[in-house]
This record gives structure tokens, sequence and C-alpha cells, in this order.
């Protein structure tokens, strides 16, 4: 899956390369040595934005590496905020005494159609065919079907190759997988299939004659891989009904996340200065529209649920109906916000898409009360009642809450009880993989949202 999307992007890279000499070829007529380089910098450069750009549009995301007019469209979109990036690069840092305006221009359009020829050929014979990993499930039939199903939408190049059911199949299409009954073909199977890796469907101790199959195993040097694990990589998210006291215990080593968490303490600091910056200068533009389009505060505070449980006053602009905001908007006591929420005044709406109603939490982050990325801070009253369906929801405090997460980049937004637990999965996700790497990709996420207006 890594090398995968290294690939794609190292191609991505080359072929703005190549877009750059089409260009100085067009419009030069001819290369020479002086003219590339000192084009060569100030493109290199745009060429990364571009790259961070197309990874923000979902361009590196596996699944949609799909030819179609909705991976096109998405290129598009891409392409034309990449634009914007370079014009607000080379006249915002006028350092290399180049005002490219033709040469841009020019630049743009061999990268349309040299960056999603390069993709064309990528999605066609590369993301579905290079380095399969070749998996061997033993299980039942029905949960092998759905592995399969599940592989196949996922474009990260696991393939289903061979099937040891444990439980009866009576009929056997013709569906390109090699299916066995018996513990004893696991080593034929392995060997003629070309397996990399097993998937259990069952515990090793389940079955004795499984037990004694995998330990003949041990000299072809598969790997032994759960299938939740393999379904947590396809998903994102971690299913409820896969974790128990005993999964925290060996998944989740808080020892291990000391250094990240102080790490992560200074960095949150230091991106918030900015954003403190922004928001005392949006703070008066928004106050006058907010008074004169709708009545109330300007500022809305609640009572979240924050690290280890401990509670914490969250600072938002007002975005409903009505003064008192909490009191005024739940008449009849608290209400989870859902989409297109009848509460929301229009101006709200546009806060909320465009997340400027997130802002004043960033004196919550200064406070140490939040951090930029982080399971979104729940209210008390709805964490009893998902505590009471899900005794293991006030794990997910084992992290500051964020201003965005994982949960957030990942599921629609959440306005009902179910909705949380399914959320659940993906803080559980988070909580157990969080990293700075995985932060970034949140924030890049987070950008394209914004960027769509998909915020509610």
């Amino acid at each position: 899956m890594y090398i995968k999307r290294l690939i794609l992007l190292v191609g991505d890279l080359i072929a703005f390369q190549l877009a750059l000499g089409a260009t100085l070829l067009a419009r030069y007529g001819s290369i020479e040595a002086t003219t590339w380089w000192l084009h060569a910098v100030p493109f290199l450069i745009v060429s990364l934005l571009w790259i961070v750009g197309l990874f923000v549009t979902g361009m590196y995301e596996l699944s949609q590496a799909k030819n179609g007019l909705g991976h096109f469209r998405m290129f598009l979109e891409g392409m034309f905020v990449n634009v914007l990036l370079a014009v607000a690069f080379f006249y915002l840092v006028p350092v290399f005494g180049i005002e490219p305006r033709t040469n841009l221009i020019l630049y743009f359009v061999f990268s349309l159609f040299i960056v999603y020829g390069w993709r064309l050929i990528f999605n066609r014979f590369l993301a579905r065919e290079l380095m399969k990993t070749r998996l061997l499930f033993i299980g039942t039939s029905e949960d092998a079907l759905a592995l399969r199903e599940s592989l196949s939408r996922s474009g990260l190049g696991f393939e289903l190759s061979a099937v040891i059911h444990t439980t009866p199949r009576t009929e056997y299409g013709q569906d390109g997988i090699r299916w066995a009954n018996q513990f004893e073909d696991l080593i034929p199977l392995i060997q003629s299939e070309r397996i990399s890796t097993i998937v259990l469907g069952h515990g090793i101790d389940e079955i004795p004659e499984l037990r004694d199959a995998l330990y003949q195993s041990l000299s072809t040097s598969v790997a032994l891989v759960d299938r939740r694990e393999i379904e947590e990589t396809l998903t994102g998210c971690i299913p409820v009904s896969n974790v128990s006291k005993s999964w925290f215990l060996a998944h989740l080593r808080e020892s291990e996340k000391t250094w990240f968490e102080t790490v992560k303490r200074v960095l949150d600091i230091v991106m918030a200065i900015p954003f403190a910056c922004m928001t005392i200068i949006v703070t008066p533009f928004v106050a006058l529209i907010m008074k004169l389009t709708s009545e109330g505060d300007v500022f809305f505070v609640q009572e979240r649920v924050g690290r280890y449980g401990k509670p914490f006053r969250m600072v938002k602009f007002r975005t409903m109906h009505h003064p008192k905001g909490q009191m005024s908007a739940e008449v009849n006591g608290a209400q989870y916000a859902v989409k297109n929420d009848p509460r929301i005044t229009p101006f709200g709406r546009f806060l909320r898409a465009t997340r400027i109603d997130e802002l004043p939490q960033v004196w919550n982050v200064l406070r140490g009360d939040m951090s930029l990325i982080g399971p979104r801070p729940e209210r008390p009253e709805f964490v009893a009642q998902l505590t009471e369906r899900m005794p293991y929801y006030p794990l997910r405090h084992l992290t500051r809450p964020g201003l965005t997460g994982w949960a957030q980049t990942r599921y629609q937004y959440a306005s009902t009880l179910d909705d949380n637990l399914v959320k659940l999965q993906y803080d559980l996700y988070y909580v157990k993989h969080r990293s700075l790497i995985l932060d970034l990709a949140i924030l890049l996420k987070t950008i394209d949202t914004v960027l769509r207006r998909k915020g509610t």
C-alpha cells in the first residue's frame, strides 16, 4: 500500500518535471542550461506544493484509483486549486527573479495532460496488478466472501487467492478463488497459490487441526494476521464488536505514546498562535454580521468532556437561533445537531461550512483543554448515554479532544446515538494509531473539507 503510494507520488513528481521541459521547449524552441536552472528550482517547489494539493483533494487514496468521470473531476478540482497556489507562490514570494505568467499557463496545461496520462496508466496497469498481496483465508465461507468484497473495494492491492473453509460450502462458483476444506492442504495451497499472508478467521487454539497446520507453515515464512487486523486496514476503523478488555491491554500501550503527546502539545501551541491571531481579526466582522442577522450572543460556551474525562468549557461562535444559545435552542433538553438543522441561522450555516465557527476553540487549545487533532469532544449528557451502550467509550478520552479528527474525515455527520457509536470505531482507530504522520493526514483532509464546504 505504502509502496504504491510512493510510486504514484514519484511518478507525479517526474511528470511535473516533464511538463516543465515541455513548457520551456514550447516557449523558447529549445532548452538551454541557463533557462532550465532558472526555472528548475521554483517550479520544483511548485510541483511539491501541487503534490500536497493533490493529496488534499484525495488523489493519493488508492481506493480512488479508478479511471472514470469521478476520478477526472477530482483531478481537475485538485489542479485548479494548485494553479491558485502557484500564482500565490510566485507573486507573494518574488525571490527567483522571474514572473512566469505565460510559462505558468503552459506549465498548467502540459501538467494536466502529462500527469493525468500518467495516472491513467497507473490506474489501469499498476494500481490493481502491481505487487499484489496474495491472501489465504481460513474461516467460514460467508466470512471469506465478505472479506473478498471488502478487498475488491479497497484498491490496496490485496487479493483473496485461496480459502480453507471451516463450514460446509455447497456451491463453488467461478469466483477465481481456490477452495479447500482440509487443513492438510495448507502447505500445498501456500506453494501453488504463492500465498504471502494467511488471514485467520478463527483463534489459533479454537481448532486443534488449525493450530497444528499453522505450526507446519512456519517453514514457509508466510505472515499470519487476524481477520480483524485486515478489516482495520481496509476500513480505517476498529469495529466495537472486536474489542474487549484484553484487546485494549494488547493494543493500547499508552507509555509508548508519552513522547508523541509531548511533541504534539508543543506543536499545538506553535500552530495555535497564528490561528489565535486570525480569530482576533475575524471576530469583529463575525460579531457585526451576527448582530445584524440574528439575536443572541456572539460566543457559545458549552461544557464538554476532555482528556481523562475531565470536563471543560468549549468556546465557539454561535451558529443557532435565539439568545442564550443552548437554553433556547434546546428547550426540550440536550439534542444532537443534525444535517440541515433548522435551529442553525443562515450565517451560522456559512460559519459551519467554512469551519469558522470553530476558530474560538483555539483558546481551548492554548489552555491545554484541546488539541488541534483528536476525537471531537462530546457533551457529558451524551457521554453518559454512549457509555451505557458501550462501556469502552471513555477510552477515547485517553488523548486530548481536537478541533478535527479521524472520524470527521472518514464518516458522515453524527446526528444520532447510533451514529456516534459508529464514530467511536474511528476514534478507537485514532487512539491506537495516533502519530504525527496520521495527524498530518487528518489536517490535510480537513483542508479539503473546508475548501469543498462540506462542513455542517
